[in-house]
């Protein structure tokens, strides 16, 4: 039997190719458009819609992408901020003006989110993980992004005034991460109040209050989806169970339930293996013993 004729990767639909790129990741799409590719695939590296999000997350991958590019901008005379600027540069060019969603390195700072906000007006959503960020530049960015959607910030971002902001100038804003260490309900008061009509909160790895949980549970009457996976209190009750029952998305994973503890908050037992777990695990007490003696049923 005669094998099925085989056709090359580059008479693809553009608009297929295009689809493609979106899904490669950053440092892909970079190389993708290097001068080694074919036309069909340079062209959709450098379609706009290819770069509605953006990951800089993996710096160390972006630089590899754009030494195989060509490009000088991973020199060692550049410092990786102008680095990380240029590639900036590259993706508002190539996305003119369609730039949807844009996740910075933790080493990005304000300059790299004005320049965003100058060139991207329609970002709907970015991650800015740093706290090289001040008041005035902020707001300043926040009001050139009025389509935005939801960000991820760090905990000294967290205030009234700077929320109340968001709220003010983004009337679609319905999305906020947090990256903080601690979470406390005077925090969680702040984000309650200034952002009341939020339908998506992620607080992953954060040591929290239960009653921070709660204040979230009972102010944000929109909320859907809550992440606090990762967090390094046992303040999972009963009726943080129940209140969280009406979420659509509820990931509340302990590193205690991971067996990431020191010990165990119920029966004191120190250095346990997570191979051979305590007594409190072992009668299928987990509910009773991430809630504390005081909150067990």
């Amino acid at each position: 039997m005669a094998s099925p004729p085989v056709r090359p990767w580059g008479e693809l639909q553009h608009d297929l190719l295009v689809a493609i790129m979106s899904r490669v990741g950053t440092p892909d799409l970079l190389s993708g458009g290097a001068p080694r590719a074919c036309s069909a695939w340079w062209a959709a590296a450098r379609d706009p819609f290819a770069w509605r999000r953006v990951d800089l997350r993996d710096w160390t991958a972006l630089t590899s992408a754009r030494r195989a590019a060509g490009t000088r901008a991973t020199s060692t005379s550049v410092s990786v901020q102008d680095a990380l600027a240029g590639v900036l540069e590259v993706a508002a060019t190539r996305a003119d003006g369609r730039m949807e969603a844009v996740l910075l390195p933790e080493f990005a700072d304000e300059d790299h989110i004005l320049f965003l906000a100058e060139r991207s007006p329609n970002l709907q959503y970015f991650s800015f993980p740093t706290t090289c960020m001040t008041y005035d530049q902020f707001c300043k960015a926040i009001g050139k992004l009025q389509s935005l959607k939801g960000m991820a910030v760090d905990e000294s971002l967290i205030n009234y005034d700077a929320l109340h902001h968001v709220h003010q100038c983004c009337p679609d804003f319905l999305e906020l991460k947090v990256f903080a260490l601690y979470v406390d309900e005077y925090m969680a008061s702040i984000i309650c109040d200034s952002l009341p009509r939020l339908k998506k909160l992620e607080i992953p790895n954060a040591d929290m209050s239960c009653a921070a949980i709660i204040k979230f549970l009972d102010c944000l009457e929109e909320l859907e989806y809550m992440d606090i996976s990762g967090y390094e209190t046992s303040a999972i009750s009963s009726t943080v169970l129940h209140k969280a029952s009406r979420l659509k998305v509820f990931i509340w994973n302990s590193k205690f339930e991971l067996g990431e503890f020191k010990d165990c908050s119920n029966c004191g037992e120190h250095s346990i293996n997570p191979l051979e777990p305590c007594n409190c695990i072992m009668d299928h007490k987990v509910m009773d013993w991430l809630a504390g003696p005081s909150q067990a049923s």
